[in-house]
């Protein structure tokens, strides 16, 4: 059945925060209203008004499962603008990655774990889902076993990573808090990307 949604409806969805926390939670998972509340931390009557709303206009869709009903995307093209709109955002914003294999030593890190990084990805100001669609693209392009230092400041953002790294192959190092509200992730990229 055809939607009737049109390119400013898309964009009142994805101007939303929860509802882009949302569509994160599902881009990983096949989820129900009330594993999406969990994670996230919400009530479950906002997540399912969302999660209805979304699928009305044909972001997303649902099967159900022995009398549960589970969301996912009606189509990746969804994750795919939402990735756009970060590369985007960041080309005007700046890059926030420094390149420590050109330095002697990453100066700005200053760590516990005793790990030295080759690239930093600073995260800090910025809210879910950039550091973790940033995070999945700069293990990406790096080289097989290099160490990829992400800092952030959102929390969402520190237990999510973790998450979606470790579906995608790589390891997590290291996690440390030693800045109140900041979050340190040290990942081994992977020697094969998983497919996800």
């Amino acid at each position: 059945m055809k939607k009737n949604i049109s390119l400013q409806d898309l964009f009142k969805v994805l101007s939303n925060q929860t509802r882009l926390e949302i569509l994160m939670a599902i881009f990983d998972n096949y989820l129900t209203a009330s594993e999406i509340a969990r994670k996230l931390n919400y009530d479950i009557s906002t997540i399912y008004r969302h999660l209805l709303h979304m699928k009305k206009l044909g972001i997303l869709k649902s099967e159900r499962r022995n009398g549960i009903e589970f969301f996912d995307f009606s189509s990746t093209k969804i994750f795919h603008i939402i990735e756009n709109a970060i590369d985007f955002i960041s080309e005007i914003k700046g890059n926030k990655i420094i390149d420590c294999t050109e330095m002697e030593k990453c100066l700005l890190d200053q760590n516990s774990l005793d790990i030295e990084p080759d690239m930093i990805l600073d995260m800090r100001g910025e809210i879910c889902p950039v550091p973790d669609i940033k995070a999945r693209k700069v293990l990406k392009n790096m080289k097989k076993g290099q160490i990829l230092l992400v800092i952030v400041d959102y929390p969402l953002s520190a237990e999510r990573i973790p998450i979606s790294i470790a579906k995608e192959g790589h390891t997590l190092l290291g996690k440390i808090n030693e800045i109140p509200g900041e979050t340190k992730l040290y990942i081994k990229r992977a020697k094969k990307l998983r497919k996800g």
